[in-house]
């Protein structure tokens, strides 16, 4: 089912439209094994020719393992592929929409910036360009209201990681930075008739709960997520400032090398000699190799997507903050 290519069609789908049943599985799969992250299955079609929407009709879980908490690490292992397969082939005798069509994957406090997912989401797209991975963050939910947002690995990725190495000169040709590491698409739930009927009738309670004015921990792990986050990058910085300082010392090696070695044919040509090729330093130096700049690129998205979320939050906590010490002050 899974390729380690690229993907060598581009993407026509510009959104998603996630049936409610959907929504209802993932909540569920995902709350109940709150706060470690698991993953399940997308299934659907895709409407190109009028919205270019990609329809997620179904869905089912992907069995925890219990070492890996991370939840998404096992996806493109062999017994995973071969469940998949099986479910697959099951939904199909009872005709379910059986087509893949991505993944989803919880991210408690924004955290789903690693390698992990960037694989598995690779993979998805090499089998299916349109796939698209759902991610339903339950801190933030009970904050902010409900989220859910789809993800795609972007053009800009792609295109760097058909060549094969994450360096700076590669990162710059291709427009890439860890704000262009996925594509955000936007997501529409919909409903059949009788939910939204059912809906319309129910009765709507007042909602008191945006009256709250506490700062409780969900501020305070965004802020020690950041701590986390940036001591990761100072170390990757830390590597790539060493290579940095190798480069320098085997560079000024070379130059100093070219100089003897232009002096050296001066004096040959004063003497009437063939001049001593001036190439040779190449098999005699060996410039380093400049690390990859992947991890850095993640580790900056995670900061930035802490930062995000502080920002939301305090833009909706803080009138409510001055609010209170006006009335207090009166």
């Amino acid at each position: 089912m899974f390729k380690s290519s690229v993907p060598a069609v581009p993407a026509k789908t510009t959104s998603v439209r996630v049936d409610s049943s959907v929504v209802l599985k993932i909540v569920k799969h995902v709350y109940e094994h709150y706060p470690v992250q698991v993953c399940g299955q997308l299934l659907g079609f895709e409407e190109l020719e009028d919205t270019k929407e990609l329809n997620i009709s179904y869905s089912f879980p992907f069995p925890s393992i219990a070492n890996d908490t991370e939840g998404n690490a096992s996806v493109r292992s062999k017994g995973m592929i071969k469940y998949q397969n099986d479910m697959i082939d099951h939904l199909k005798e009872v005709n379910v929409d059986a087509n893949p069509t991505g993944w989803y994957v919880s991210g408690n406090m924004g955290r789903f910036f690693n390698q992990a997912v960037i694989e598995n989401m690779l993979s998805y797209q090499n089998t299916n360009p349109e796939s698209v991975m759902l991610v339903h963050d339950v801190s933030k939910s009970a904050q902010s209201g409900f989220s859910l947002k789809a993800y795609r690995l972007s053009p800009a990725y792609l295109a760097v990681r058909k060549e094969g190495k994450f360096t700076t000169d590669n990162l710059t040709k291709n427009e890439l930075s860890y704000h262009t590491i996925f594509e955000e698409l936007p997501v529409k739930v919909s409903n059949s008739h009788l939910v939204t009927l059912y809906l319309q009738s129910i009765e709507h309670k007042p909602d008191y709960d945006h009256l709250n004015i506490s700062i409780d921990s969900y501020l305070e792990k965004n802020i020690e997520g950041i701590f986390d986050s940036v001591d990761d990058f100072h170390y990757d910085q830390g590597n790539y400032n060493y290579y940095q300082r190798q480069m320098s010392r085997e560079k000024l090696k070379i130059q100093q090398w070219q100089q003897k070695r232009k002096a050296e044919n001066n004096a040959r040509q004063q003497q009437g000699k063939q001049p001593l090729s001036t190439e040779e330093w190449k098999s005699l130096f060996k410039l380093p190799d400049e690390p990859s700049r992947v991890e850095n690129l993640l580790i900056s998205g995670q900061i930035d997507q802490y930062c995000n979320q502080i920002e939301e939050f305090g833009s909706s906590i803080t009138p409510k903050l001055f609010a209170a010490q006006k009335n207090l002050e009166a």
